[in-house]
């Protein structure tokens, strides 16, 4: 059962919050997970083997579906780093929950099977120890993206998805002390990546940004 508060109601009124998630290990069923196979008969819609499956997550706006995220290679994503990108290097597939392929496949995930857990709604800003206040890095559903860096384009590119109504769908972050051990070689090296979209979540509705 997806929480309440992963509904439409938290992200379109109050961005300020979030929910934070949490990598644990693959025990038990569910249909939030992280590496692995991706779950059964879901595919890149372009159909490319350059792809590998990288997470799937509840749809927030519409808590019934989810979304799982496929990757392009590194060193194809680095020409991209740093902007927001309308499509390329990413694809995503939406779906109802399906459980993970038992089958290898063409797109497995170069990282070892983990589950998503979700943790309590949170405030989206946080206060370092120095006192700073900044948007919530980590790995998290909603809330704001955390920028790395920022540049004006990238600002530009953010406002103008903001006065399209796209929303932070995710956010993910290399793993931390609190998550479960992830082997292989992370996709997004030790950088954050944010997944945006925008109803009705059709093929042309995804954003997404990355930088380290």
């Amino acid at each position: 059962m997806i929480p309440e508060y992963l509904g439409t109601a938290m992200l379109f009124i109050q961005p300020e919050h979030c929910v934070p998630l949490q990598i644990i290990p693959e025990t038990g069923s569910g249909a939030r997970r992280l590496g692995g196979t991706p779950p059964i008969g879901i595919v890149p819609p372009s159909g490319s083997t350059g792809l590998a499956y990288f997470a799937t997550l509840p749809l927030v706006g519409n808590p019934a579906a989810h979304v799982s995220i496929f990757v392009s290679r590194l060193e194809q994503l680095m020409c991209m780093r740093g902007r927001v990108n309308p499509s390329g290097g990413i694809e995503v597939c939406v779906h109802y929950a399906l459980p993970r392929n038992p089958s290898p496949t063409p797109w497995d995930s170069h990282l070892s099977a983990s589950r998503l857990g979700v943790l309590p709604e949170a405030d989206d800003w946080i206060v370092d120890d120095d006192g700073s206040r900044r948007i919530r890095p980590g790995h998290k559903l909603g809330g704001r993206p955390h920028l790395i860096r920022t540049n004006a384009r990238l600002i530009e590119d953010l406002q103008q998805l903001a006065r399209r109504k796209y929303i932070h769908v995710a956010q993910f972050d290399f793993p931390g002390a609190d998550d479960a051990t992830v082997s292989g070689n992370w996709p997004f090296a030790d950088g954050i990546f944010s997944l945006f979209a925008s109803q009705p979540y059709g093929a042309d509705d995804w954003a997404w940004c990355w930088d380290f």
